[in-house]
Parts: C-alpha cells; structure tokens; sequence
C-alpha cells in the first residue's frame, strides 16, 4: 500500500517494491511457446529464475505472505482449540487489544462506550496500517475522526466505518470494521523471539541446505550426510511441521469464523435489525451455554459422539443461540440460580415435548444423570442445562432427523422458540401448580410423597408389561391411591380423575402430538393423514396411561384444587392441607395391611411425619 506523498514524490524505495510485489503476485507473462526445442527451454527457465531472484530481493518482505501467528490471542493456560470457544465479538476484542498492548493500557471491553471518542480505533489502524494514517493524529476531536475515517477507507474492501457509527456508539457496524481489518491486516506475523519463528528458522535452514546438495549431484558423500542428519533429526523435523500446520489450520478456521461473523452483522443491519454485540460481562457466560463435553456427548449420545465435524456444528448453533439458551435458562430458574426438577419438566410441558420417545421419566432420569442429589445437589447449571438439552434433541427427533445439530436445530426452532418462556400461554393451573409457595410446599413433603409413589407404582399386577413398570403410576394405580384413601367422592368423581390424568399429560404434547395420541387411544376424532402427525410410533401413546412422579405431584395439585375449592384461602396452604389429609387417609388405610417391607416403610415415613406436624 503506497500513500498518496510516496505515488505523487515517486519514492524510489517504496516504489520499487511495490511494483516488485505486484509482479511477484500477477506476473503477467506468456506462456511458454510449446514449440520450443529443449536448450531454448531451459535456457528461458534459467532467465525467469534469474528474474525471480532479483524481483523477490526487490520486494523484500512483501515477496510472500508472513506466516501469522494467534500464540499471542491465547490467554493464560490456553491453546490453540480453546480459540474456538471463544465468541466471534471476544476474539475480535482479544485481538485489537493484542495490537495496542504496546500503547493502552485499559483494554477495551465492548464495541459501544469504550470506542466512542475514535482514540482506540486511531491506534489500531496506526499499528495494522501505518502508511495509511499520519504519524500523529489530531487533537482536535472532529478532525480526527475525519482521519480515521479516511485511514480506515485505505484499509479496506468497501467503507463500513462511519462518523456517526462511531459517535453513536453503532456497536454492531464499529465490530464489522473490526472483522474487516483483521481479514485484511491481522498483523499477526510471528515475532522472531517466538517459538513459531524457531521453527521456521529451521525449516528454512533445512530446506536451504538440501537445495545445496541437489545442486551438486556428483557430491554423494554430502547427500549421505544430509540422509543422516535428517534421519537423526527427525523428530525435531515433524515437530516444526506440526507446529506451523497448526498455526496455518487455527488462522483459517478464524478466518472463515470472522468472515462469515461480519456477512451475519451485514445481513442483520440489510434487514434492519442490528445484531446485539456481547459485552465483557455476557463473555464470561458465553461459554458455560456454547461449550460441549466430547466426553459427556460420548458417555451419553453415542451415534456420531467422535466425530468433530459434529461437535462444531453443535457448538456452532449454541453459539447462535446463546442469548436464547441463557434467557430460557433464566426464565425457568429458582431463586437459588439453577434449574430444578420442576424447573426442566415446566419447560418441557411449556414446550410441547412429550413423546413416546422422550417422556416424563425420561427427563427425570436425565436431570439426575447430572445432578447428584446424594452430594446436596438439586440445580442444573448452564452446561449442566445445556448437556440435557442436547439429549433431549436426541432422544425427542432421532426417529425423524439425523445429526445432534439437526435434532438441535429442530428442538430449538419448533419447540423452545414458538413456546418458551411464555407465560401467557400458560393454563391458570399451570400457573397455580408451579408458583414457588406451592412448589416449596410439595418440597416439603417430597421424601414422604415419592415413597408413596413408588409403592403405588408396583401396584398393578394385572399383566406383565404393568409388573414391569414401576417407576411410573399408571391410571390404575392411580384410581388404587384415591379409592384406598376415600378421596373419590361427588365432587373428585372417577371421570374428573380421568380429566386430571389425561390434561397433565396432553399439555406437555405440541397439537400434532396430541392428535396422533388422542386417534391411537381413542380419545379423539380421526384427523386427515395430511395434517402432519407424527406416526402413533413418534407419539406419546404407550406411556399415555403413565405418570412420572413429577406429573404425580402435579395430579396432587389438581386433587386439591378439587377438594378444597374455598378461594379465601392461600392455595398452598390447601395443598399442604391435602397432603396432610392423604398422608393420614393412607396410614388409616396401611395400619392393619403391613404386607410388604414397602408398605412398613411408608408408614415409618408417615408416622414420623405426622409427629412433627
């Protein structure tokens, strides 16, 4: 790049290697005439060697591309993958503040606030691009912005950064600038006291010296040697390979990152919504939503769990997402800041997930796959959340798409974006159940409530397949609860206990889902075959007689609603009313049944329960 005083002085030095790089990269020469005869072959081969030679003294360092080096955008105990974790925005704002370590000392942390008065963006384009900037830009406000802006124009494919997209604070335009310069001037070139540049020293040396020795063909006796050096040496050889390989590999994989980064800021500001940039505090998030254990997805999800090309599409749709993740994961959070049990099934039924696949108990099984409740545990954290998710994809869409990143995808854009995190949608009850007095109420007797569950799960012994499910409540057992307590009477008839079980199912299923069921089982009119429902295979038919115990506590819930309708008093203190009722109707009923070591530890449970009352 010449300025304007070196093209209209005609500087010779600057001249000339610009006229020599220009020529190295398009040499515009003709073809060799494929007439010639051998001698005169050679002959021009050896004077377009000779060309080169001077032309490549000429240019200097602007003969060839520097190898760049992103060793110094690693932070401490990092390496090369680690870069891409990071968000595209951070590894812009790493960069810029690796350029002006030498000249700021406050690292700018956003795209907004801290480059507002041009004093930053006019350091970096002076230490990326120094021909194109005076050597000391103005104090007076207004005229050096007028720099910046004509420096920045010099830098680049086409204009993007503007007066008022830096007085505004335009963060979305200010990090499209930033993308731009770093394809263009990365300013990365290894440094000559880094290990990089060691290893190029000496694959230059290497390849120097064997170019020497094909030159002399007759010395056998030098080749022999350079055969055992190399041989000796090896190790070393391969070592400097690697390296500079991986260098190459992690600057493209930036590159692409960063150009398809900038075409998506584009993109969002063509549509007229600019794209929201992180800040330094949604950075230190950004990686508990958008990171994967390769280990977990393997321990967990087995199809395609090795395979790399996967994991960053994965992680490539989290990232994507990430405000959408952290936002649903804030939503359904407790105040203790994690997600409960209750937390993950409440988005599950508000996201329409049910399916034979994927039903209640199977979520309550993988909620505790990663919370360990034995250690104090109850909260999901983010990653925690996010691994739960994935499975969720997987097991919820497997039968209909293939590929973690496509299940994902489906799960995000058909359930969690149309449904999540819209409390308007929710039925009153829903919104009665799943208040925090209530649910700290239900919490309360949650050790005394799941014992009960497992003894009525076992209850049905009419075929094989109910003697076999014992960690769900079919509507058998169910009906066996309420008729061994009494509950069942004029106002909790047998139909409103139906009602009960099959409204707590239907409102964690999508429409589609609930056609589908509705059709198998025979609780709903036929639907056209081109409505688009799923096969009663996809659907939640085979656990539609099945309760979890979360959806167990949710029947509780509703029982009460029935049995102490009275609107002058608190709602949880009817539940815990209720349960009280129920614990002491089942020790009634269980006193004089001790028929198994099940039933005898209900009633310790209950005994001790009823004492502290």
């Amino acid at each position: 790049l010449l300025t304007p005083v070196e093209i209209s002085t005609g500087t010779p030095v600057h001249m000339v290697e610009f006229l020599a790089s220009m020529f190295l990269k398009y040499p515009l020469l003709d073809d060799v005439d494929p007439g010639m005869d051998e001698e005169e072959r050679l002959e021009k081969r050896a004077q377009l060697e000779q060309l080169l030679c001077v032309i490549e003294a000429e240019a200097g360092a602007s003969a060839a591309d520097a190898l760049q080096d992103p060793t110094p955008l690693l932070h401490g105990g990092e390496d090369f993958q680690a870069l891409a974790m990071v968000s595209n925005e951070q590894l812009l704002l790493r960069w810029a503040n690796v350029q002006l370590s030498h000249m700021r000392a406050k690292p700018i942390e956003n795209f907004g606030s801290d480059l507002q008065d041009g004093e930053a963006i006019g350091r970096l384009l002076s230490t990326v691009a120094p021909e194109a900037m005076p050597e000391d830009l103005s104090e007076d406000p207004e005229e050096r912005l007028d720099q910046i802006i004509s420096g920045a124009s010099r830098c680049a494919d086409f204009d993007l950064l503007s007066m008022n997209a830096i007085l505004e604070g335009q963060s979305d335009m200010l990090a499209a600038f930033f993308a731009q310069l770093f394809l263009l001037r990365p300013n990365l070139a290894a440094r000559k006291d880094s290990l990089l540049a060691m290893h190029m020293r000496l694959l230059e040396d290497l390849c120097t010296e064997a170019l020497q020795v094909l030159d002399n063909d007759g010395d056998s006796s030098r080749a022999m040697g350079m055969c055992l050096m190399l041989d000796e040496r090896w190790s070393e050889f391969t070592l400097a390979i690697q390296s500079l390989q991986t260098a190459s590999n992690t600057m493209q994989a930036m590159n692409d990152r960063v150009r398809a980064f900038l075409g998506d800021v584009l993109a969002h500001r063509a549509y007229g919504k600019p794209k929201q940039m992180l800040d330094a505090k949604e950075a230190r998030e950004f990686l508990f939503y958008t990171s994967v254990s390769i280990e977990q997805l393997s321990l967990h999800i087995q199809e395609d769990a090795g395979d790399n090309a996967m994991l960053s599409n994965v992680e490539g749709l989290l990232r994507k997402h990430f405000r959408l993740l952290r936002d649903v994961f804030r939503h359904y959070s407790s105040m203790a800041g994690g997600i409960t049990l209750e937390g993950i099934m409440k988005l599950y039924q508000d996201c329409k997930l049910r399916t034979r696949d994927l039903a209640p108990h199977h979520l309550e099984g993988l909620f505790c796959d990663h919370v360990d409740p034995a250690a104090g545990e109850r909260f999901l954290a983010p990653s925690q959340f996010v691994m739960v998710l994935l499975r969720c994809a997987n097991m919820r869409f497997k039968g209909q798409v293939s590929g973690l990143a496509s299940q994902l995808s489906e799960l995000i854009e058909h359930h969690i974006k149309p449904f999540g995190c819209r409390e308007d949608t929710q039925s009153i009850f829903m919104r009665m159940a799943y208040d925090p007095k209530v649910r700290k109420v239900l919490d309360q007797h949650s050790k005394e409530l799941r014992i009960i569950f497992t003894l009525y799960a076992m209850m049905d012994t009419s075929t094989a397949e109910a003697m076999q499910r014992v960690t769900t409540m079919n509507i058998k057992e169910f009906q066996m609860l309420l008729t061994d307590t009494n509950l069942l009477d004029d106002t909790l008839t047998e139909e409103a206990m139906q009602q009960i079980f099959d409204g707590i199912q239907t409102s964690a299923m999508d429409e589609t889902t609930a056609a589908a069921t509705a059709i198998e089982t025979g609780k709903g009119r036929p639907v056209s075959p081109l409505s688009g429902a799923p096969s009663p295979e996809q659907a939640g038919d085979d656990d539609d007689e099945e309760l979890s115990f979360t959806e167990f506590l949710d029947g509780l819930v509703a029982i009460a609603a029935y049995k102490y309708p009275d609107p002058f008093t608190p709602f949880e203190t009817r539940v815990n009313s209720f349960i009280m009722q129920l614990f002491g109707l089942l020790r009634k009923h269980w006193s004089r049944r001790r028929v198994s070591p099940h039933v005898d530890n209900m009633l310790n449970a209950l005994q001790k329960k009823m004492r502290k009352r």
